[in-house]
Protein backbone atom coordinates (compact mmCIF):
# COMPACT_ATOMS: atom_id res chain seq x y z
CA UNK A 1 0.00 0.00 0.00
CA UNK A 2 1.27 3.44 -0.94
CA UNK A 3 0.14 5.86 1.75
CA UNK A 4 -1.90 8.92 0.82
CA UNK A 5 -1.73 12.26 2.58
CA UNK A 6 -4.89 11.48 4.55
CA UNK A 7 -3.31 8.24 5.76
CA UNK A 8 -0.44 10.18 7.34
CA UNK A 9 -2.85 12.64 8.93
CA UNK A 10 -5.07 9.88 10.32
CA UNK A 11 -2.14 7.90 11.70
CA UNK A 12 -0.51 10.93 13.31
CA UNK A 13 -3.66 12.34 14.87
CA UNK A 14 -4.69 9.01 16.40
CA UNK A 15 -1.23 8.01 17.62
CA UNK A 16 -0.56 11.41 19.20
CA UNK A 17 -4.08 11.99 20.59
CA UNK A 18 -4.28 8.56 22.20
CA UNK A 19 -0.75 8.99 23.58
CA UNK A 20 -1.94 12.08 25.43
CA UNK A 21 -5.02 10.25 26.69
CA UNK A 22 -2.89 7.36 27.97
CA UNK A 23 -0.16 9.59 29.39
CA UNK A 24 -2.27 12.34 30.96
CA UNK A 25 -2.34 10.80 34.46
CA UNK A 26 0.72 12.62 35.84
CA UNK A 27 -0.66 15.88 34.45
CA UNK A 28 -4.12 15.35 35.95
CA UNK A 29 -2.97 14.41 39.45
CA UNK A 30 -0.32 17.15 39.40
CA UNK A 31 2.49 14.88 40.62
CA UNK A 32 4.47 14.81 37.39
CA UNK A 33 7.44 12.43 37.48
CA UNK A 34 6.55 11.50 41.07
CA UNK A 35 3.26 10.01 39.92
CA UNK A 36 4.71 6.51 39.92
CA UNK A 37 1.56 4.50 39.13
CA UNK A 38 0.18 6.80 36.44
CA UNK A 39 3.59 7.52 34.95
CA UNK A 40 4.59 3.91 34.27
CA UNK A 41 1.16 2.48 33.48
CA UNK A 42 0.48 5.41 31.18
CA UNK A 43 3.83 4.94 29.44
CA UNK A 44 3.02 1.30 28.74
CA UNK A 45 -0.42 2.14 27.36
CA UNK A 46 1.11 4.87 25.21
CA UNK A 47 3.30 2.27 23.51
CA UNK A 48 0.22 0.63 21.99
CA UNK A 49 -1.12 3.78 20.34
CA UNK A 50 1.02 3.75 17.14
CA UNK A 51 -0.45 0.35 16.28
CA UNK A 52 -3.95 1.74 16.81
CA UNK A 53 -3.03 4.47 14.34
CA UNK A 54 -1.97 1.94 11.71
CA UNK A 55 -5.12 -0.11 12.31
CA UNK A 56 -7.18 3.03 11.73
CA UNK A 57 -5.43 3.56 8.41
CA UNK A 58 -6.04 -0.06 7.47
CA UNK A 59 -9.72 0.28 8.32
CA UNK A 60 -9.98 3.55 6.40
CA UNK A 61 -8.35 2.01 3.32
CA UNK A 62 -10.30 -1.27 3.67
CA UNK A 63 -7.15 -3.40 3.56
CA UNK A 64 -6.99 -7.06 4.59
CA UNK A 65 -5.39 -8.56 7.67
CA UNK A 66 -3.02 -10.56 5.46
CA UNK A 67 -1.77 -7.31 3.95
CA UNK A 68 -1.43 -5.81 7.43
CA UNK A 69 0.88 -8.65 8.47
CA UNK A 70 3.00 -8.72 5.31
CA UNK A 71 3.32 -4.99 4.63
CA UNK A 72 4.11 -3.98 8.20
CA UNK A 73 6.95 -6.44 8.68
CA UNK A 74 5.22 -8.93 10.97
CA UNK A 75 6.77 -11.88 9.13
CA UNK A 76 10.43 -12.91 9.34
CA UNK A 77 11.08 -11.49 5.88
CA UNK A 78 12.50 -13.24 2.84
CA UNK A 79 15.59 -14.46 4.73
CA UNK A 80 14.34 -15.78 8.10
CA UNK A 81 17.77 -17.00 9.20
CA UNK A 82 19.22 -13.51 8.83
CA UNK A 83 16.26 -12.10 10.75
CA UNK A 84 16.69 -14.58 13.61
CA UNK A 85 20.41 -13.82 13.74
CA UNK A 86 19.72 -10.09 13.98
CA UNK A 87 17.09 -10.71 16.67
CA UNK A 88 19.80 -12.42 18.70
CA UNK A 89 22.23 -9.61 17.90
CA UNK A 90 19.68 -7.02 19.04
CA UNK A 91 19.08 -8.89 22.31
CA UNK A 92 22.79 -9.04 23.15
CA UNK A 93 24.02 -5.91 21.40
CA UNK A 94 21.64 -3.42 23.01
CA UNK A 95 22.93 -4.00 26.56
CA UNK A 96 26.47 -3.75 25.17
CA UNK A 97 25.64 -0.34 23.73
CA UNK A 98 24.45 0.83 27.15
CA UNK A 99 27.53 -0.65 28.79
CA UNK A 100 29.82 1.21 26.38
CA UNK A 101 27.90 4.50 26.65
CA UNK A 102 27.72 4.50 30.44
CA UNK A 103 31.26 3.13 30.66
CA UNK A 104 32.59 6.08 28.66
CA UNK A 105 30.52 8.38 30.87
CA UNK A 106 32.09 6.81 33.96
CA UNK A 107 35.61 7.24 32.55
CA UNK A 108 34.99 10.98 32.17
CA UNK A 109 33.47 11.17 35.64
CA UNK A 110 29.95 11.90 34.42
CA UNK A 111 28.43 8.69 35.81
CA UNK A 112 29.25 7.01 39.12
CA UNK A 113 28.23 3.42 39.74
CA UNK A 114 27.66 1.94 43.19
CA UNK A 115 27.08 -1.80 43.44
CA UNK A 116 25.45 -3.56 46.36
CA UNK A 117 25.73 -7.20 47.28
CA UNK A 118 26.88 -9.48 44.48
CA UNK A 119 23.77 -11.66 44.55
CA UNK A 120 21.55 -8.60 44.29
CA UNK A 121 23.51 -7.29 41.32
CA UNK A 122 23.32 -10.68 39.60
CA UNK A 123 19.57 -10.92 40.22
CA UNK A 124 18.93 -7.42 38.84
CA UNK A 125 21.01 -8.08 35.72
CA UNK A 126 19.41 -11.47 35.07
CA UNK A 127 15.93 -10.05 35.54
CA UNK A 128 16.69 -7.06 33.34
CA UNK A 129 17.99 -9.20 30.47
CA UNK A 130 15.26 -11.85 30.55
CA UNK A 131 11.99 -11.28 32.41
CA UNK A 132 11.82 -7.53 31.87
CA UNK A 133 12.54 -7.90 28.16
CA UNK A 134 9.92 -10.57 27.64
CA UNK A 135 7.47 -8.54 29.71
CA UNK A 136 7.79 -5.49 27.47
CA UNK A 137 7.88 -7.20 24.06
CA UNK A 138 4.14 -6.72 23.49
CA UNK A 139 4.40 -3.00 24.23
CA UNK A 140 7.52 -2.60 22.09
CA UNK A 141 5.62 -4.32 19.29
CA UNK A 142 2.86 -1.75 19.74
CA UNK A 143 5.32 1.02 18.92
CA UNK A 144 7.31 -0.72 16.23
CA UNK A 145 4.30 -1.62 14.09
CA UNK A 146 3.66 2.10 13.86
CA UNK A 147 7.13 3.62 13.58
CA UNK A 148 9.27 1.10 11.71
CA UNK A 149 6.51 -1.18 10.44
CA UNK A 150 4.39 1.41 8.64
CA UNK A 151 5.66 5.00 8.94
CA UNK A 152 9.33 4.57 8.00
CA UNK A 153 8.75 2.65 4.71
CA UNK A 154 6.08 5.12 3.65
CA UNK A 155 8.22 8.18 4.41
CA UNK A 156 11.26 6.59 2.75
CA UNK A 157 9.20 5.96 -0.38
CA UNK A 158 8.06 9.59 -0.51
CA UNK A 159 11.20 11.44 0.59
CA UNK A 160 14.11 9.03 0.33
CA UNK A 161 15.82 6.86 2.91
CA UNK A 162 17.80 9.50 4.82
CA UNK A 163 14.83 11.86 5.13
CA UNK A 164 12.55 8.98 6.10
CA UNK A 165 14.87 7.96 8.92
CA UNK A 166 15.23 11.55 10.12
CA UNK A 167 11.50 12.35 10.06
CA UNK A 168 10.59 9.06 11.73
CA UNK A 169 13.12 9.72 14.50
CA UNK A 170 11.80 13.24 15.13
CA UNK A 171 8.16 12.11 15.11
CA UNK A 172 9.03 9.23 17.44
CA UNK A 173 10.68 11.62 19.89
CA UNK A 174 7.89 14.21 19.83
CA UNK A 175 5.27 11.50 20.32
CA UNK A 176 6.79 11.01 23.80
CA UNK A 177 5.79 14.59 24.71
CA UNK A 178 3.23 13.63 27.40
CA UNK A 179 6.18 12.23 29.35
CA UNK A 180 9.16 14.26 28.15
CA UNK A 181 7.45 17.62 28.78
CA UNK A 182 7.51 16.54 32.43
CA UNK A 183 11.27 16.04 32.19
CA UNK A 184 11.18 12.28 31.58
CA UNK A 185 14.69 10.90 30.86
CA UNK A 186 16.19 14.38 31.43
CA UNK A 187 14.58 15.70 34.64
CA UNK A 188 17.09 18.55 34.96
CA UNK A 189 15.82 20.01 31.67
CA UNK A 190 12.15 20.17 32.54
CA UNK A 191 9.98 20.57 29.40
CA UNK A 192 13.10 21.01 27.24
CA UNK A 193 13.56 17.27 27.63
CA UNK A 194 11.03 16.91 24.80
CA UNK A 195 13.53 18.44 22.40
CA UNK A 196 16.58 16.76 23.93
CA UNK A 197 15.02 13.36 23.32
CA UNK A 198 15.23 14.01 19.58
CA UNK A 199 19.00 13.68 19.93
CA UNK A 200 18.52 10.12 21.15
CA UNK A 201 15.63 9.01 18.97
CA UNK A 202 17.11 10.01 15.60
CA UNK A 203 20.31 7.86 15.77
CA UNK A 204 18.56 5.09 17.72
CA UNK A 205 15.72 5.12 15.20
CA UNK A 206 18.26 4.92 12.37
CA UNK A 207 19.64 1.68 13.82
CA UNK A 208 16.14 0.27 14.27
CA UNK A 209 15.35 1.37 10.73
CA UNK A 210 18.44 -0.44 9.47
CA UNK A 211 17.26 -3.62 11.20
CA UNK A 212 13.83 -3.24 9.60
CA UNK A 213 15.15 -2.71 6.09
CA UNK A 214 17.99 -5.19 6.29
CA UNK A 215 15.56 -7.99 7.19
CA UNK A 216 12.15 -6.81 5.92
CA UNK A 217 10.88 -7.59 9.42
CA UNK A 218 10.12 -5.54 12.52
CA UNK A 219 10.96 -8.34 14.96
CA UNK A 220 14.63 -7.36 15.39
CA UNK A 221 13.40 -3.80 16.06
CA UNK A 222 10.90 -5.07 18.62
CA UNK A 223 13.55 -7.03 20.52
CA UNK A 224 16.04 -4.15 20.38
CA UNK A 225 13.38 -1.73 21.65
CA UNK A 226 12.24 -4.03 24.45
CA UNK A 227 15.83 -4.75 25.45
CA UNK A 228 16.70 -1.05 25.51
CA UNK A 229 13.82 -0.31 27.87
CA UNK A 230 14.61 -3.26 30.12
CA UNK A 231 18.41 -3.03 30.16
CA UNK A 232 18.32 0.65 31.08
CA UNK A 233 16.87 -0.18 34.51
CA UNK A 234 20.08 -1.57 36.06
CA UNK A 235 22.06 1.52 35.04
CA UNK A 236 19.55 3.63 36.95
CA UNK A 237 19.50 1.33 39.97
CA UNK A 238 23.28 1.10 40.24
CA UNK A 239 23.91 4.83 39.95
CA UNK A 240 25.41 6.30 43.09
CA UNK A 241 22.74 8.26 45.01
CA UNK A 242 25.44 10.62 46.29
CA UNK A 243 26.81 11.45 42.84
CA UNK A 244 23.84 11.86 40.56
CA UNK A 245 24.80 12.29 36.93
CA UNK A 246 23.64 14.87 34.43
CA UNK A 247 21.54 12.71 32.06
CA UNK A 248 22.20 15.10 29.19
CA UNK A 249 25.82 13.90 29.22
CA UNK A 250 25.61 10.16 29.89
CA UNK A 251 24.15 7.06 28.22
CA UNK A 252 20.93 8.67 27.03
CA UNK A 253 22.61 12.01 26.47
CA UNK A 254 25.54 13.25 24.43
CA UNK A 255 27.71 10.16 24.94
CA UNK A 256 24.89 7.81 24.01
CA UNK A 257 23.93 9.90 21.00
CA UNK A 258 27.50 9.79 19.73
CA UNK A 259 27.84 6.03 20.21
CA UNK A 260 24.51 5.42 18.46
CA UNK A 261 25.50 7.68 15.56
CA UNK A 262 28.78 5.77 15.12
CA UNK A 263 26.96 2.41 15.18
CA UNK A 264 24.37 3.63 12.66
CA UNK A 265 27.06 4.99 10.36
CA UNK A 266 28.99 1.72 10.49
CA UNK A 267 25.89 -0.38 9.78
CA UNK A 268 24.68 1.66 6.82
CA UNK A 269 28.20 1.87 5.39
CA UNK A 270 29.26 -1.74 5.84
CA UNK A 271 25.88 -3.44 5.35
CA UNK A 272 23.63 -1.22 3.22
CA UNK A 273 19.96 -2.20 3.54
CA UNK A 274 19.19 -2.27 -0.18
CA UNK A 275 19.65 -6.05 -0.11
CA UNK A 276 16.32 -6.30 1.69
CA UNK A 277 14.45 -4.20 -0.85
CA UNK A 278 13.16 -7.21 -2.74
CA UNK A 279 11.82 -8.81 0.41
CA UNK A 280 8.28 -10.10 0.35
CA UNK A 281 7.63 -7.78 3.25
CA UNK A 282 7.22 -4.93 0.78
CA UNK A 283 4.87 -6.77 -1.56
CA UNK A 284 1.12 -6.46 -1.68
CA UNK A 285 -1.83 -7.74 -3.63
CA UNK A 286 -2.46 -4.24 -4.96
CA UNK A 287 -1.60 -3.44 -8.55
CA UNK A 288 0.00 -0.17 -7.42
CA UNK A 289 3.81 0.18 -7.54
CA UNK A 290 5.49 -0.67 -4.25
CA UNK A 291 7.85 1.48 -2.17
CA UNK A 292 11.56 0.81 -2.61
CA UNK A 293 13.85 1.77 0.24
CA UNK A 294 17.23 3.27 -0.46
Amino acid sequence: MIARRMDFVLFTVIAFALAWVAGCGPWVDGHGLKSALWLHSGALLMMLTPTVGVLAVWRYRARSWQEFVSENGLTLGSRPRRTVALIAAAWTGTPLFLLVAFGISAVFGWYTVEFGRLEVVAAVLLDGLTVNILGTVVFALGEEIGWRGWLLPQLAHRFGLASGLLITGVVWALWHAPLTLLGYNYPNLGPWAALAFIGFCVPCGAILGWLRMRTGSIWPCVIAHATLNAAAIPFSLFESPEHRSNPVLTGFGLVGWAVLALIATALFTRYPPHSASRSRTWTTTSDQPQPLLG
